[in-house]
C-alpha cells in the first residue's frame, strides 16, 4: 500500500495543464515519438490548446499523483459518445491514454491507483466500454485490472 502522506492524488484541472503537458512530453520522448525540438514544440502547443477546451467541457479527464508538489504519474481519459449497440445502449465510451509514471517512481502502485480512479469515474458517469492501446510495460497492469486483449483495431489517416 502506498503511504498516503507520500503522494497526493488529484483530479486535474485547467490549473494543472503545465504539469500534464510536461509529463505527456516525457512519455512521447520515452516512446521515441518526438524526433526534434520542432516536433516537441508542435505537440506542446497543440496539447495545451486541446486541454484548455477538453478539460473545460469534460471531454478529457485526468488524474495525477504528486510528490512534494511535483507531478510524478498521470492518467488520461477521453470521453465520447457513439451510436448505441447491444453491449452499450447509452453509447458512452472512454479511451485511456497517456498513462505515464516518471521512471524513479515506477513500481510503487501509482499507475494502478490512477487507473482505478479513471474506472471509478467511468462507473459514476455511465461509461460502458473503456478501451486503450497498451505498451508492453503496461499490459500486465491492464490484465490485472480486468482488461482483455482484442486485436481488431483499425485506423485511417487522412
Amino acid at each position: 500500500m502506498i503511504p498516503s502522506n507520500k503522494f497526493n492524488f488529484i483530479k486535474v484541472s485547467i490549473e494543472d495543464i503545465d504539469k500534464i503537458v510536461s509529463l505527456r512530453l516525457e512519455l512521447l520522448k520515452e516512446l521515441g515519438e518526438l524526433k526534434s525540438l520542432q516536433e516537441e514544440h508542435l505537440i506542446e502547443t497543440s496539447t495545451r490548446e486541446y486541454l484548455q477546451k477538453a478539460l473545460s467541457n469534460n471531454e478529457f479527464i485526468s488524474y495525477m499523483a504528486e510528490s512534494k508538489g511535483e507531478a510524478v504519474s498521470i492518467s488520461g481519459m477521453v470521453l465520447f459518445k457513439r451510436p448505441p449497440y447491444l453491449e452499450n445502449l447509452r453509447g458512452i465510451e472512454a479511451y485511456i491514454l497517456n498513462m505515464y509514471t516518471v521512471p524513479d517512481y515506477r513500481g510503487k502502485g501509482l499507475a494502478r491507483r490512477l487507473l482505478e480512479s479513471c474506472i471509478d469515474e467511468c462507473k459514476k458517469i455511465g461509461v460502458k466500454r473503456i478501451w486503450l492501446h497498451a505498451s508492453e510495460d503496461g499490459k500486465h497492469l491492464y490484465k490485472k485490472m480486468g482488461f482483455t486483449t482484442k486485436d481488431n483495431e483499425m485506423e485511417l489517416f487522412l
